[in-house]
């Protein structure tokens, strides 16, 4: 199987000015070698090529971006070996072969695409190298001659359209980023069950349930991408808690940062409700007590050790829970980031539904997406028009019920429907009374921790 190499700090003295010179130490240079040692020369002068070349790596895109990439072709190249097929030999049906692959590895629809895009840009590259071989053709040649046949398309992001390449193994798969999906109600229950019967954890106890209920809980309450999740710390959350003392008093998780887009390197904040910072509270008061001598800040934890999770972690963490529980079907269009649509739809319609409720305005969707930027940091309303249709899709579902400024704990929802389940179930015989009446005070002990109020 090839592998990749990283050089941590190439000499690239000749081309960084001393203006630069800082890069030297930030700067990484992938190889992929072959297996048994050689190196291979053609995903490498690919590598080379999508870097920017000799003169610009490291300018853009940046070197992590490169090694990123050199990862995930790598995937590609170690396929082609077990099949024992030379990159000039693959055809249209060793794509689908690849697809087949990458869905083996349990991974969500969209990282399959990245992936397969990633390797027909490869394949794409050689074709233009080396175009006597008659690799690839667009369908604008002799595609009779060819042995893959993709296409070129393109998708309008605000004003500016991105090409990219495209090919048949491909049709049926979702991609999540360009559809603006969310998760649903029902599905954040199934997700939130999911750490209860995975076989990623064979065996599970309750570090690993209040984990999970944590990672699920900031991803919901605060629309951040799991990378900005990943930075939010315990001192944050303990002073959130503050207020909990003072009944008059929303909670306010503050300076979450981010990461990404125009407000890059910038802080916000988000209104919250004392059950979900509860369930915050339940993990850190967990992770300080089995490891009351860690010296770092971090919510997220190694279970064995108490060292801080890698972002990189969690996100893949969410994945192997959710792929290897009875959720894998019902759940493999959803990912971390479906959260933060999540996040984003429900804030746009509780702004649509407040403002209809106190006049009419033409201009109310403009008006609502403007509130939701508040909050979200988004750049324009361009990047939030997409999430229009669905706001008003949750709206039309939730016509009859009151959606609030301060809504419930989606905890204290769960809960609850779960005792109506019990009961459902008691009247229907599937369980008895005293199973029924066990489940039911577990329920009832669940509410009043995560509300002292009910008590």
């Amino acid at each position: 199987m090839s592998i990749v190499v990283i050089a941590d700090q190439p000499n690239l003295g000749d081309i960084l000015n001393s203006g630069r010179m800082a890069e030297k130490s930030k700067c990484k240079l992938p190889m992929i070698i072959s297996n048994g040692g050689s190196f291979d020369w053609n995903a490498n002068s690919f590598l080379t090529n999508i870097g920017g070349g000799a003169s610009l790596y490291n300018i853009k895109p940046l070197a992590g971006t490169v090694v990123k990439k050199a990862y995930n072709l790598n995937l590609f190249c170690s396929f082609l070996e077990h099949e024992n097929t030379s990159i000039y030999d693959v055809n249209d049906t060793t794509l689908y072969e690849y697809v087949d692959h990458l869905k083996g590895r349990g991974i969500f629809d969209d990282t399959i695409i990245k992936h397969t895009r990633l390797a027909l840009e490869y394949i794409v590259y050689l074709s233009n190298i080396k175009p006597e071989a008659m690799l690839a053709s667009d369908g604008k040649l002799n595609t009779g001659k060819y042995q893959v046949h993709y296409q070129r398309k393109r998708v309008k992001k605000g004003n500016i359209e991105i090409p990219y390449l495209t090919h048949h193994c491909l049709e049926g798969l979702i991609h999540i980023s360009t559809d603006g999906d969310f998760i649903r109600d029902h599905e954040v229950e199934m997700w939130l069950d999911a750490i209860n019967c995975t076989s990623f954890h064979p065996e599970i106890n309750e570090f690993l349930i209040s984990r999970w209920q944590a990672l699920t809980t900031l991803l919901d309450i605060t629309g951040s991408r799991i990378t900005e999740v990943h930075q939010i710390t315990r001192s944050m959350i303990k002073l959130t808690a503050s207020s909990l003392l003072s009944s008059n008093k929303q909670p306010i998780i503050r300076n979450i940062p981010i990461v990404k887009g125009k407000y890059k390197g910038k802080k916000r904040e988000v209104q919250t409700t004392n059950e979900d910072i509860q369930i915050l509270l339940w993990h850190i008061e967990m992770v300080e007590s089995m490891f009351p001598d860690i010296s770092h800040d971090a919510i997220f934890v190694d279970s064995r050790n108490g060292q801080p999770l890698k972002a990189t972690y969690l996100k893949n963490y969410a994945k192997k829970v959710i792929n290897e529980s009875k959720y894998c079907d019902d759940l493999r269009h959803v990912s971390n980031h479906s959260f933060r649509h999540r996040f984003i739809t429900l804030n746009i319609a509780k702004s649509i539904k407040k403002l209809s409720e106190s006049g009419s305005f033409h201009n109310i969707l403009t008006v609502a997406a403007n509130a939701c930027r508040k909050i979200t940091m988004h750049a324009s309303n361009d990047t939030l028009s997409r999430y229009i249709h669905l706001a008003n899709e949750v709206n039309d579902f939730t016509s009859k019920q009151s959606i609030k400024e301060n809504q419930v704990s989606f905890h204290i929802k769960v809960r609850i429907k779960n005792m109506i389940k019990i009961t459902n179930s008691l009247e229907s015989k599937e369980i008895d009374k005293n199973e029924a009446l066990d489940l039911l005070l577990k329920s009832l002990s669940e509410l009043s921790t995560l509300n002292p109020k009910i008590n």
